[in-house]
């Protein structure tokens, strides 16, 4: 399985949370950087798109990882 990973950081939960940040616009850029990408893949290569969150919060030596598979679908 071939992931392209979108990372969003963050410090706090407070305005939105990360993974919130992979609209639509940033969903067809990472899209179209996939095509490009997948043209030089065998073409039984299964392939998805993941997100991970990163917040950092009140322990910047801690921070809290949450990864959202599969987070989106292009056509």
């Amino acid at each position: 399985m071939l992931c392209f990973i979108e990372v969003k950081t963050r410090t706090s939960h407070d305005v939105k949370p990360a993974e919130a940040a992979v609209d639509r616009d940033k969903q067809r850029d990472l899209a179209a950087v996939a095509r490009e990408y997948l043209r030089l893949m065998p073409l039984s290569c299964q392939w998805r798109f993941d997100v991970i969150s990163v917040y950092y919060g009140n322990r910047p030596s801690q921070p809290q990882f949450d990864l959202f598979q599969n987070a989106f679908q292009v056509s």
